[in-house]
């Protein structure tokens, strides 16, 4: 038979055991605070550090030889220029090409140094710097066959700045871009009269 005692003992214990886990917070459910996956905090927009893009900045191109009559409307002084650089690489040994390289190349110097305000040519007072922003200013695509021109010569040896009158020089090497290449002049070719063959020589 079912023992009344044994059953009211076991409804006191369990009633007991059911009040004390209630008192200590076990079996509660949990409350959404702390329930709830933690987020981080967000700053709000104006507490945030702004970013700034940092662009790299473009080199500077060189300035483009622009359309226009150029340095001087006289096409004759560059076609001058450009052939006797010309011989002056391939030299004729019967021929002072030197002599009239520096001559075309002193008129059209003359031409720069006379646009910087250099009115007692030969002599200029002008530092290189100014007679190149003249340059610059000046000169067009028209000029461009000239300076490449000057630059080869300069590159081909046997020239100096003291080659040319006064301050002449200075404006040259700013019209080639380029400095004087030391070494010997190119060597002369001369004709030969056996079988049509060329023989070089060192001209002296």
């Amino acid at each position: 038979m079912l023992d009344w005692r044994t059953l009211g003992l076991g409804v006191v214990v369990f009633g007991a055991t059911f009040a004390v886990g209630w008192w200590l917070g076990l079996g509660r459910p949990a409350p959404a605070a702390a329930v709830t996956e933690a987020k981080p905090a967000v700053a709000a927009p104006e507490a945030q550090p702004q970013q700034v893009a940092v662009l790299s900045q473009p080199a500077p191109l060189a300035k483009a030889w622009a359309k226009g009559k150029g340095l001087t409307e006289n096409d004759g002084l560059r076609q001058a220029v450009i052939l006797r650089a010309k011989a002056y690489q391939r030299p004729a040994c019967n021929a002072d090409a030197k002599t009239l390289y520096i001559v075309a190349a002193t008129k059209y110097a003359e031409v720069l140094m006379r646009s910087a305000g250099c009115n007692n040519f030969p002599r200029c007072p002008m530092g290189m710097g100014t007679l190149d922003d003249v340059w610059r200013l000046k000169r067009s695509a028209a000029d461009k066959p000239v300076a490449e021109a000057m630059a080869a010569v300069h590159a081909a040896g046997g020239l100096a700045e003291r080659d040319f009158r006064g301050d002449v020089g200075r404006a040259v090497r700013v019209i080639a871009a380029a400095d004087f290449t030391r070494g010997p002049p190119p060597k002369c070719e001369e004709a030969g009269s056996r079988n049509g063959t060329w023989r070089i020589r060192v001209r002296r």
